[in-house]
């Protein structure tokens, strides 16, 4: 586990916009957390604590409702400007709160631009996710990049909370929208000139707003394994709403700690998430990850509803830190889930739908935490909460495995891919498409894998073996073996093959139908450069060729799918 605890921070450190993307996401975090607080103790000192509920909903459910269809316009140009937009958009509303703030305007205007905020703040989130695949160059970069967003997270709801309640005692609520939007500069910054490109097919798929989010939920909800993961993902933010009321009634009635002994309580679940996050990014460069994401719900489950048993401090922060790892957990695990089985099309909608509903969790999770203390207990409460969470992550365990048996995880396919130098310059998701439509070819010792004159097919890489080629019936001195690629020149000029490849001994091969090949080479600008220049490259040794009509009987050659 050390050595991929290591790996995570040397893979970032080898991928300069990875980097500045999560340290983006870093920033925008304590953004998050800085803003909301100080909205909330706005709306408290203006009208006490029946407007800073209000306030408090009015945040919430317009950003729940407006992320999917403004998050889902990213699934319709390129993921960098995108995600540069998102934290720009988030920069501007936080300065014209602010703003609002100095000036005194009326309260409700400046609950009005502190919604905008929440809500250019809800897109964020679903954007850098969606981003994280075409910036990570490897499956273990891509665990890395979602484990320290967690991490971002973790350490966010301790240093925003404390931030924005510092400033605000010593200067004022809108001196937290002043260094907000600082930041946001810093992180708009960051996420310029990434050079990625739209996602597939983004050019016919022209539905925006509205619209795409309709189609994108009406899709999602004949999806029920992604929904289950959806929910269980939800689970998470139910569990956080609700702890921060019964954190404190627990607290004072059952511990007999008051606000301390509350904040105590509260911080250990980050305290626990920041080891689960790290803990997370090793399991989840696992080939499964539905256990991970299983064994994450039930132990946050298990170790909420255990408080019910506790009746001091100690215990409950250690148990309450081990629902935390187990909440880190579930989410690193989900999300890079999500990340490997949902089209690239619509990872930006999908990941918008779990903002949405994170955040109605979280209402949620709040309203119901009164209802629970009332017809239970304070300690009670816990009870059916925990319970909840775990029964649900059982009812869900099928559809996720589902899920888990679809995604896109085949690091020896990639790597092969990889090595090919006018396929390694593919996006990354649009190369994990291309490795799970591969399939392998096993040729006996003799065989003769392409043979001259005749019509391409396939796209071939050896992974296993040596063969042999000629041209004009003359062998060429170096055989083909292991990382190398033939194939491309039928493929890329529309003409018959211009040598033939018999196996000299036992091969393995991962072969690419002709149309997967050029849908994603022809795709990419450098990659069809590429493919041009090396296919040239080997007419010109090869020389002029003509279609050798012989054809002689050769041994099996048989398929399988990956």
């Amino acid at each position: 586990m050390t050595t991929h605890l290591s790996a995570t921070f040397r893979a970032l450190a080898a991928a300069g916009g990875l980097r500045r993307v999560i340290l983006a996401y870093a920033l925008y975090t304590l953004v998050e957390m800085a803003v909301w607080l100080a909205v909330v103790l706005f709306a408290y000192d203006a009208g006490g604590a029946s407007l800073a509920a209000a306030v408090a909903v009015v945040q919430l459910i317009p950003a729940a409702v407006l992320s999917t269809p403004l998050a889902g316009l990213a699934d319709h140009a390129s993921r960098g400007r995108a995600l540069a937009a998102a934290h720009g958009a988030v920069m501007l509303s936080v300065l014209v709160t602010g703003l609002a703030m100095l000036v005194r305007a009326p309260t409700w205007l400046v609950v009005g631009a502190s919604a905008a905020a929440t809500a250019a703040i809800a897109v964020v989130r679903p954007v850098h996710f969606a981003a994280l695949p075409h910036l990570a160059s490897t499956p273990d970069d891509l665990v890395s990049a979602n484990a320290l967003s967690s991490v971002a997270d973790g350490v966010a709801c301790f240093a925003g909370p404390a931030l924005a309640g510092f400033a605000t005692a010593w200067v004022g609520p809108w001196s937290v929208f002043a260094g907000s939007a600082l930041a946001g500069v810093a992180a708009t910054s960051a996420c310029l000139g990434l050079g990625l490109a739209a996602p597939p097919a983004a050019e016919q798929d022209r539905d925006g707003g509205w619209r795409g989010a309709v189609r994108g939920l009406t899709t999602l909800g004949r999806d029920g394994a992604t929904l289950a993961l959806l929910g269980l993902l939800t689970t998470d933010f139910i569990v956080a709403g609700a702890l921060d009321v019964l954190g404190i009634s627990y607290s004072q009635t059952v511990l007999g700690q008051g606000e301390s002994g509350a904040g105590l309580l509260i911080g250990a679940v980050g305290i626990g998430g920041l080891a689960g996050a790290l803990i997370g990014g090793s399991l989840s460069r696992r080939r499964s990850l539905a256990p991970v994401v299983l064994a994450g719900a039930i132990t946050q489950g298990c170790a909420i509803a255990a408080l019910a048993l506790l009746g001091s401090l100690l215990p409950a922060v250690a148990v309450l830190s081990a629902a935390g790892l187990g909440g880190a957990l579930l989410t690193v695990a989900g999300r890079t889930l999500l990340q490997r089985a949902t089209d690239d099309r619509v990872l930006a909608r999908v990941f918008a739908v779990q903002e949405g509903a994170s955040l109605i969790g979280l209402a949620g999770g709040a309203a119901v935490a009164p209802a629970l203390i009332q017809w239970l207990s304070p300690a009670g409460a816990f009870v059916p909460l925990g319970l909840g969470t775990a029964g649900l992550c059982l009812l869900a365990v099928v559809l996720v495995r589902r899920l888990d048996r679809r995604s896109l995880f085949l690091p020896v396919e990639l790597g092969l891919l990889r090595g090919v130098p006018f396929l390694a310059v593919l996006a990354p998701p649009e190369l994990e498409r291309l490795a799970h439509s591969a399939r392998w070819l096993h040729a006996d010792r003799g065989a003769v894998v392409v043979r001259q004159g005749e019509p391409g097919e396939l796209f071939h890489i050896v992974a296993e073996g040596l063969l042999e080629v000629d041209v004009d019936g003359v062998r060429r001195p170096d055989p083909l073996a292991a990382g190398d690629g033939f194939g491309e020149i039928a493929l890329v000029h529309a003409v018959p093959r211009t040598a033939t490849v018999t196996a000299s001994t036992p091969a393995r091969l991962l072969t690419l139908r002709a149309e997967d090949f050029l849908a994603a080479v022809t795709g990419s600008v450098d990659g069809h450069r590429l493919a041009h220049e090396v296919s040239a490259d080997h007419l010109s040794r090869d020389g002029d060729t003509s279609p050798s009509p012989a054809i002689t009987p050769s041994p099996p050659i048989t398929r399988r799918s990956t």
